[in-house]
């Protein structure tokens, strides 16, 4: 998990189809990531719907927030985007 709140984005509404890299790639697109975690479900190992990434440092987070808001549609879903708290 993330360890810097200020600097971590929740991403929601992943379709299950969504692979690590394709996500990851998007989200580079603002600035250096930290980390990306996408939790699983344990017995299928697929993901749950939502990720987080924690970027370098809250501007760039409240940056991808502002501007991935609203834009990135995957697999027909629009993703949504908070910087978490």
């Amino acid at each position: 998990m993330p360890g810097n709140p200020g600097c971590t984005v929740y991403i929601g509404n992943l379709d299950e189809g969504v692979s690590d890299r394709v996500l990851y790639e998007i989200l580079i697109q603002v600035g250096r990531i930290v980390d990306l975690h996408i939790p699983r479900d344990k017995e299928t190992n697929k993901h749950r719907g939502y990720a987080f990434v924690e970027y370098e440092s809250e501007e760039i987070a409240q940056y991808a927030v502002r501007l991935f808001s609203g834009l990135v549609t995957l697999r027909n879903r629009t993703l949504k985007f908070a910087v978490r708290t």
